[in-house]
This record gives structure tokens, C-alpha cells and sequence, in this order.
């Protein structure tokens, strides 16, 4: 067992939210939303607010996050497509963020399309202390993920994700203020 696994699997710290979940419903067929969620640039689109994502050739990807306080951390994910209805990631061993994740795909009510269900669990460096600079910096694990998913709702549904970023405009430098 990894080290990775181990900790996903351990007891949280006290005091350290180490887990969350969220939720989304997304107007597709769950054969589609999975195969998007599998394609190599998925992840580096919907995480992109909270981390630069590398698809790597061997199936793995190479996440780089910036630190709170200056630096970064690095770690490498392993996806194993492990039912119809469910993908899981766990990180190598040696990553500065050991975490690891379940995605499950439910048929919606009504046939409304596919329920995304996201739990992920990680060891957060500095324990309670990175926990509280985590705090004090507004870096909210369940918003990370609510936010993946609502930008992968978007990605599915649409082929592209909103931005409040600047839009080229072709005058004051080509960006629109």
C-alpha cells in the first residue's frame, strides 16, 4: 500500500479537515461525462484555478500548486479506472500533498442526465498549522472541489469554461477594460 493510500485511509488529524465531498448533476449520458473526465486536458482545465495539471504519457499526471507563504508543492496522481460507475486517485508515494479521491457516476432522476459524486481526502503539510494558514489564506478544501466540478458541469455541457478574466478585445493592449 502506498504511503498516500495509508494516509487517505487513516483517521484525520484533529482538528485538520482532511476530507470533502461534493456533488453536481450534469445534463449528459454517464458514458460521455466519463469519457470527458478521462481525457488528458480534462483535468488541467477544471482544476486550473487551484492547481497547474500535467497529463503525463503513462496515464499518470503531475500536479504543481503555489504555497501560501511562497514556494510550491508537487505531487503525482494515479488514476485507476476501476468500474463503469467509478474512477479513483491516489497520489505516489513522496508527495508534498499525499491525497487521494473517488469519483462516482450515478444515473440522475428522471433521466436528467448523470449525478457526479467527488470525495477527496488529503494530508495537508504543516498539520494543524497548515490547516490554519490554510484558513487565514481562504483556501477552503470543499470550494476546491465544488469548484472543479461546477467548471467540469460547464466543460461538459458547453465545450468551455466561464472566466471572469479579460477577453481580448484588440484595443488597450488587447485586453477589454
Amino acid at each position: 500500500m502506498s504511503h498516500a493510500k495509508a494516509k487517505a485511509e487513516a483517521e484525520p488529524e484533529a482538528g485538520v479537515d482532511t476530507a470533502t465531498t461534493a456533488s453536481m448533476t450534469v445534463g449528459k449520458p454517464i458514458a460521455e461525462v466519463r469519457s470527458l473526465w478521462l481525457e488528458p486536458d480534462t483535468q488541467s482545465r477544471i482544476w486550473s484555478h487551484f492547481a497547474t495539471v500535467r497529463a503525463l504519457d503513462d496515464g499518470t499526471a503531475e500536479w504543481t500548486v503555489p504555497g501560501l507563504t511562497g514556494g510550491e508543492y508537487r505531487w503525482r496522481t494515479a488514476t485507476v479506472d476501476e468500474a463503469p460507475d467509478r474512477l479513483r486517485w491516489s497520489t505516489h508515494d513522496g508527495a508534498d500533498v499525499p491525497n487521494a479521491g473517488v469519483l462516482t457516476f450515478r444515473p440522475a432522476p428522471g433521466d436528467r442526465g448523470t449525478e457526479l459524486h467527488l470525495a477527496v481526502r488529503f494530508d495537508p503539510p504543516g498539520g494543524v498549522v497548515g490547516q490554519a494558514l490554510a484558513k487565514l489564506f481562504h483556501v477552503a478544501p470543499r470550494e476546491i472541489v465544488r469548484t472543479a466540478l461546477y467548471r467540469f458541469r460547464a466543460l461538459a455541457l458547453t465545450g468551455e469554461i466561464p472566466t471572469t478574466d479579460p477577453q481580448p478585445a484588440a484595443r488597450h493592449g488587447g485586453t477589454d477594460r
